[in-house]
């Protein structure tokens, strides 16, 4: 990856099959049309080289600060050896391997990720909430918000009239006690396998 670009390969490899292997065609949609409105191929490509060349091998000594590295076991962006790498060079870090292969922190389980956060900083996991029920309907409609469609669009995909898609964004916004649409292409990318 030093030098090279996450820009779709011959194999049909790119930037969001590295970094958020395994995550919807929702999240995937939106993690590409973030990154080509982002920055320019060539600028995103000299980013990418930067950020793998560097080396803070010769600072961690230095580090004093109480420190937890999280790292998922198969994260293709990253190696998991560099993580451990990494917890080694600092003195009384601990080390956390996660299952999965996201890179991206808020794709794959994200429960036990902010759990892994919160033991590094000595706080306890979340008591986590019953996640209200949504129908089947109201499902269908917050995976077509996620890839950006509109009421209008909804209906037409759906065969309903655009008020009964508007009413299915409505009562996800208000079960989910979210202000904007975002909030629900967000929720749906994020906790969806």
């Amino acid at each position: 990856m030093v030098g090279g670009s996450c820009a779709t390969t011959a194999r049909g490899v790119g930037c969001r099959d590295i970094f958020a292997p395994g995550a919807d065609a929702g999240f995937r949609a939106l993690f590409a049309a973030h990154q080509r409105d982002s920055a320019s191929a060539e600028t995103a490509r000299r980013l990418l080289a930067a950020g793998y060349e560097l080396d803070v091998s010769d600072d961690l000594a230095r580090v004093r600060a109480p420190t937890a590295v999280i790292h998922r076991e198969g994260d293709r962006a990253v190696p998991l050896a560099e993580g451990q790498r990494l917890a080694a060079g600092i003195d009384g870090a601990s080390m956390t391997v996660l299952p999965g292969r996201a890179h991206v922190p808020f794709a794959g389980d994200v429960d036990a990720l902010v759990d892994a956060i919160r033991q590094g900083l000595g706080l306890p996991p979340v008591k986590r909430r019953f996640e209200p029920a949504h129908t089947p309907r109201q499902m269908e409609v917050a995976a077509l918000v996620s890839e950006g469609l509109s009421n209008r669009q909804i209906a037409e995909r759906l065969v309903i009239t655009e008020r009964s898609a508007e009413s299915h964004v409505e009562r996800i916004r208000g079960r989910l006690d979210f202000r904007s649409r975002a909030q629900i292409a967000a929720w749906y990318v994020a906790t969806r396998p």
